[in-house]
């Protein structure tokens, strides 16, 4: 005969669980900002070096048909008798000089004239044309000193703010791409006179808008002392 002997074992008591829940949750709590925060960095800082990339190498297919980029006929952006922004005027200007140098060359999914929904931070003038990428994100694009390129990383999700999710290049004629870019680069992300590293981060905590050069320095990475959260 066999003997068969059950062993009782005592299981969690409904505080014991509740409690262990509760302490998972504030764990979670508090380091899911963290990994929010990383995960946005991560998207961000891949979609700028693929936009870079994108745009850099549109550019130079562009030259090899219409010559160097310095020299593409642009014209300075128009302003009205009262000497606002004309963004009729300018509207004509950026399609005539984005469908020559830029439209063949690029990748995109749709072109869109004159968006309504977002303007310029700094000159609250409107973007010409919005030309949306297969990966949600899109670029504005506006007559300027340069042709100035706003890009949205994920495009009309939030926050929407320079230095966050949207970030400022420009392709410069000649005359402007000294003070813009520095060097022999006429196409560069944003910052007037940015030749230092320092110089950059210092402009880049000033406005939003000057960021997209710091990062441009740093491999398109958010270092620790980037200075907004994304």
């Amino acid at each position: 005969m066999f003997n068969f002997q059950i062993k009782n074992k005592e299981g969690f008591t409904l505080a014991e669980v509740l409690i262990t829940l509760g302490i998972i949750g504030i764990i979670a709590t508090l380091t899911l900002p963290t990994v929010i925060g990383h995960y946005k960095k991560k998207e961000a800082s891949s979609r700028l070096k693929k936009f870079y990339s994108m745009m850099s190498q549109a550019i130079l297919l562009s030259e090899n048909d219409n010559g160097p980029s310095r020299e593409w006929s642009k014209t300075y952006y128009i302003t009205d008798e009262e000497g606002n922004y004309d963004n009729e005027t300018n509207r004509n200007l950026v399609i005539t000089y984005f469908d020559k140098y830029l439209k063949p060359y690029l990748k995109y999914i749709e072109i869109e004239e004159n968006p309504k929904d977002l303007q310029d931070e700094e000159t609250a003038q409107s973007a010409q044309i919005r030309v949306h990428f297969a990966d949600g994100s899109y670029m504005n694009v506006y007559n300027g000193a340069c042709i100035d390129l706003s890009f949205d990383v994920n495009g009309k999700r939030n926050p929407n703010i320079l230095g966050k999710d949207i970030f400022k290049f420009v392709i410069c004629p000649k005359d402007k791409a000294l003070v813009q870019c520095g060097g022999n680069k006429n196409w560069c992300a944003y910052c007037p006179e940015c030749n230092t590293r320092e110089a950059a981060l210092q402009r880049c905590k000033t406005l939003g808008s000057y960021c997209g050069r710091l990062l441009m320095m740093d491999g398109w990475e958010f270092k620790e002392d980037y200075p907004y959260k994304l």
